[in-house]
């Protein structure tokens, strides 16, 4: 996205130290105005950073969000020219000042002393720097070199990613030693922004010269060549009006093909299916860029075709976690994407074809399809969904989370009675009595908790609602609602309660704890369960031995 930040600053001070950082994002093209592409995540990092520098009784700043299109129609009739983005996202990206302690803290001291071991021995192959993006190859135990990838940031680290199979706490190893290549050798890091400057003034004879040659040299490459080749024809039959301009499946479909293609014909084995991922990720941040270059259609199309085609080809894999959490994160970059879309025309049907999708699709990745949709639809989408949910629930993968789609369709249709009828009638009893609180139907509520056992969690979801805000003495009800008709659920609830209120360390928080023990003891003499009474008295105040105050306040008990 194309931002526009503007600034009046009384102070001299003030003033200097905002536009060093406002250099780190784009570029100033007025003195008190800066120009910028930006990603959401880097948007909501200068927005951190300028608020770390300004005043706010008395400094202005001001943030234009252009689409673009609008970029594209900015005018410059004098000395000037509008930010392009390859030259700020290039050239002009500033880069953090990493040390060996921001290292540390995102990984074990193990992962930290192995990184490093593998930094010594020059594991690290192919370092290159392109804009932000740190990424090479690192030798592992393996007999092919895993890919490492680091997103930086002009203060921190954005994100990271490697191919191997680590899934534990932090960073693998390989990440760390990249980072240290980036610290300690930044000398044999190879800038592409700087090649790209040379190719930049080549005839166009010589570059396809350079990229027959890169795909003699590494065919993998085709498949990607050919989708970006694409891309680029897309582009510009979107600005160049056609009477046979392709439908919105059509563009899905020839995309998925393209996608389709990077995974092959075959099974894919674990190492290949790595290598595979790591394609796929490309193109998955090729999307995020072409929305900071004006193109979010596009950039939706292609990760709806990422989605599709990785559960399509699930079952050509060992089915384990990795594809799961790639289309997880391309869910999640769609949405981000889609909130700020201007054509509703294009999310509804992308909701229709995600839907039917989350029926033709393995279970494992059903609830991440509906949490999507459940994002996405508008009213004007919800109501062909709910028809299609309601007749083909029944052959739902996880029906569960379709009713739960259904249900929040329901919700934003203002569709009160089909809700309350249809949670009750699935059993889904939290969100039923939260609906008869929410519409103001207590009695119905509190009849419905007397019938209905809810989870300790569910119960403590209703506690901290804006329910319990609106009807006075709430949790005294509710607890005594449980005791009278659900005793094993209360005690579990009231043992939750004593231990969030013990958290506080003030006295208030602990007369607290000391009047739930009051009403949990009598509860246990009440189911005649003394014994365990005294084991989990005993338990707490073991628990708690160093608070003195709660002890001497619990004693009185």
């Amino acid at each position: 996205m194309f931002y526009v930040i503007s600034y009046d600053i009384p102070d001299d001070r003030r003033r200097n130290q905002l536009a060093k950082v406002l250099k780190g994002f784009g570029t100033r093209v007025q003195y008190s105005v800066f120009e910028a592409h930006l990603n959401r995540t880097q948007y909501e990092e200068l927005k951190r950073a300028v608020a770390g520098v300004i005043d706010l009784s008395e400094d202005s700043v001001r943030y234009y969000t252009l689409c673009g299109n609008c970029a594209g129609r900015i005018e410059v009739p004098a000395v000037g020219e509008v930010t392009s983005a390859l030259k700020q996202l290039s050239f002009d990206m500033q880069l953090p000042n990493l040390t060996h302690d921001q290292i540390r803290s995102r990984c074990t001291e193990q992962s930290f002393t192995r990184g490093l071991e593998y930094f010594h021995t020059g594991a690290i192959g192919n370092p290159v720097l392109h804009g932000s993006t740190l990424s090479a190859t690192c030798q592992g135990t393996e007999p092919t070199p895993y890919r490492v990838c680091v997103e930086l940031m002009p203060t921190t680290i954005a994100a990271t990613s490697c191919s191997c199979p680590y899934d534990y706490e932090g960073e693998c190893k390989h990440i760390i030693a990249l980072l240290l290549t980036y610290i300690e050798s930044p000398e044999i890091i190879y800038d592409i922004d700087t090649l790209l400057a040379t190719l930049a003034g080549k005839p166009k004879s010589s570059l396809l010269q350079i990229i027959s040659e890169l795909l003699k040299r590494t065919p993998t490459l085709t498949p990607i060549v050919r989708t970006y080749a694409d891309m680029a024809e897309q582009a510009e039959s979107d600005i160049t009006p056609t009477a046979d301009k392709p439908t919105f499946s059509a563009r899905v479909s020839t995309y998925s093909e393209r996608v389709d293609g990077i995974f092959g014909r075959d099974f894919l084995e674990q190492h290949q299916l790595r290598d595979v991922l790591i394609q796929l990720e490309k193109l998955r941040q090729h999307a995020e860029s072409l929305v900071a270059l004006g193109e979010p259609e596009l950039a939706l199309v292609i990760l709806h075709a990422l989605i599709r085609q990785s559960i399509a080809r699930y079952a050509d894999t060992l089915q384990r976690g990795e594809l799961p959490r790639f289309v997880n994160k391309c869910t999640k970059t769609f949405a981000q994407i889609a909130v700020n879309l201007q054509q509703p025309t294009e999310i509804i049907e992308h909701c229709r074809m995600l839907l039917e999708l989350s029926f033709d699709g393995a279970p494992v990745f059903t609830l991440l399809l509906t949490r999507l949709l459940e994002h996405l639809c508008s009213p004007q989408a919800s109501t062909d969904l709910q028809t299609t949910i309601e007749e083909r629930l029944d052959e739902s993968p996880d029906r569960q989370a379709h009713v739960h789609l259904l249900l929040a369709l329901y919700a934003q249709g203002s569709r009160t009675e089909e809700y309350l009828r249809f949670s009750e009638s699935e059993g889904e009893n939290y969100r039923l009595i939260h609906a008869l609180f929410t519409d103001q139907r207590d009695d119905a509520a509190w009849k419905a908790i007397e019938e209905f056992s809810l989870s300790v969690d569910e119960y403590s979801r209703l506690l901290d609602s804006t329910i319990a805000t609106r009807i006075p003495r709430f949790t005294d009800k509710l607890l005594t609602s449980l005791r009278n008709h659900h005793p094993d659920t209360a005690l579990m609830l009231y043992q939750r309660l004593i231990e969030q209120a013990a958290l506080s360390r003030k006295r208030e928080g602990y007369e607290k704890v000391q009047g739930y023990l009051i009403e949990l003891r009598a509860l246990y003499q009440h189911l005649e369960r003394e014994n365990q009474w005294s084991v989990y008295l005993t338990h707490f105040e073991n628990k708690h031995v160093r608070k003195r105050l709660l002890l001497q306040i619990i004693s009185e008990i």
